[in-house]
């Protein structure tokens, strides 16, 4: 675990001989490895499935890593919107993948901590919650806040260990996302009399209606309220600091659309990850593991490298920026340009905000002023530093072009208080 109190473990590695791990790796002696396809589910699955979405009124589908595309292999948008327009499903997903459903009239975004008031109103209240590909850990149901009393729990997932892992669910189905839609869409067709061609009805729900949870009415709240920018708030911006909401709010607007962002760990977190969006799934790096910090700009680098055809922005807290500085000179060196996004509040802002609290000594996690800017433009960087949206206009100018260097923002943000997706998460312990 990397970060304040953590440590290493090194395990000892046998290199081996590697001229004998060379021969066994002779390309003569390789064999052509099997082509696989994706695991259907029992058939059984698909009928208790249709059964209880037949029942549902207010159906909520939650799409994790599974229902992302991976290895040349499409994403399981088509057939989960499918299926979700057949019986009246509305959309979220678990953070790792955020920008699935982006565009979807009936899209909540991210579940979770992370969730905006409508969409975690809208998901609480469902009385069928299915999870593809997703665990239904804590953090995507807000240590299970987000399930509804009385609601259905489904989990379909390839990996028949992973059913249940977190929560207890009523029915766990193993089977790829994307196979499992489509046959439960297939035969929820079948049952509701579709053409025959395997494209489904919206089902007739117990209440008589059809559409499940979708209305008119919903339908334009959903467009008016479930982003987070759209959220009122009060800015705390004192043209010394930046509120990093108002600072979020603004960079999304500057950035072009086309854009990767990846996001290290820390207080600061939220607020790229959900005032910045993204194209698509593939447009979200999300840096998450062991709650590790200083991870984020390495990835920034590694998406950037593999999407050239996107603007890639690193969004770090400066805790984890300052861990990971060197890499500063990795992006000047490959010629990347990218933009680096640092939430400066002067300390390991989730440490500030969890212990202080509790009167706990915080002069380990407290950073002097550091200029972050210079630092930038020391590798090589053009260095903007920013107090206010008034500052921004370096922003502007950088983005028109010609990019000639990487920029680095070192953000002056607020931070009187822990992030809203921080202080949820401390309540759950």
């Amino acid at each position: 675990m990397n970060g304040p109190g953590g440590g290493a473990v090194i395990l000892p590695v046998d290199p081996g001989d590697p001229a004998a791990e060379a021969a066994a790796f002779d390309a003569a002696t390789i064999q052509a490895a099997p082509r696989t396809y994706p695991p259907g589910p029992a058939a059984e699955a698909v009928t208790a499935m249709v059964a209880v979405l037949r029942g549902a009124t207010q159906p909520v589908f939650i799409a994790g890593r599974g229902a992302r595309g991976r290895a040349g292999r499409p994403s399981a948008r088509a057939e989960l919107e499918r299926l979700a327009d057949a019986c009246g499903a509305l959309l979220a997903t678990s953070a790792v993948a955020k920008g699935l459903f982006r565009g979807n009239p009936w899209n909540l975004d991210v579940s979770g901590g992370f969730a905006s008031p409508l969409a975690a109103e809208l998901i609480t209240g469902a009385d069928l919650v299915i999870g593809w590909g997703c665990s239904l850990n804590m953090w995507t149901m807000r240590h299970g806040k987000l399930i509804g009393t009385g609601a259905t729990l489904i989990q379909v997932d390839d990996d028949a260990t992973a059913l249940g892992a977190y929560r207890p669910v009523h029915l766990g189905v193993v089977g790829d996302v994307a196979e499992t839609a489509r046959a439960v869409a297939g035969a929820l067709a079948g049952s509701e009399g579709g053409d025959g061609g395997g494209e489904p009805r919206s089902v007739r729900h117990k209440n008589g209606d059809y559409g499940g949870y979708r209305s008119p009415a919903l339908r334009e709240r959903i467009a008016r309220e479930v982003r987070w920018r759209d959220v009122p708030f009060t800015d705390d911006s004192d043209g010394q600091r930046i509120d990093p909401r108002t600072l979020s709010i603004a960079l999304d607007d500057l950035l072009p659309a086309e854009r990767t962002v990846a996001v290290d760990s820390g207080n600061f977190m939220g607020y790229p990850s959900m005032y910045l969006s993204v194209p698509d799934e593939s447009g979200f790096c999300f840096t998450q593991a062991f709650q590790s910090i200083g991870l984020g700009l390495a990835s920034a680098i590694g998406a950037a490298v593999a999407r050239p055809d996107r603007l890639t922005v690193a969004a770090l807290g400066d805790g984890g920026a300052l861990m990971g500085v060197s890499e500063l000179e990795t992006v000047v060196r490959l010629g990347i340009p990218m933009v680096v996004v640092v939430y400066d509040d002067e300390a390991y802002g989730a440490e500030v905000h969890h212990f202080g609290p509790d009167g706990d000594p915080l002069d380990t996690v407290r950073f002097p002023p550091t200029d972050i800017a210079a630092i930038g433009r020391g590798f090589g960087f053009e260095g903007v530093t920013v107090r206010s949206a008034g500052d921004l206009g370096p922003v502007r100018d950088w983005l028109a072009g010609p990019r000639e260097r990487p920029l680095l923002i070192d953000a002056k943000v607020t931070s009187s208080r822990g992030s809203w997706w921080l202080e949820e998460a401390f309540r759950g312990h």
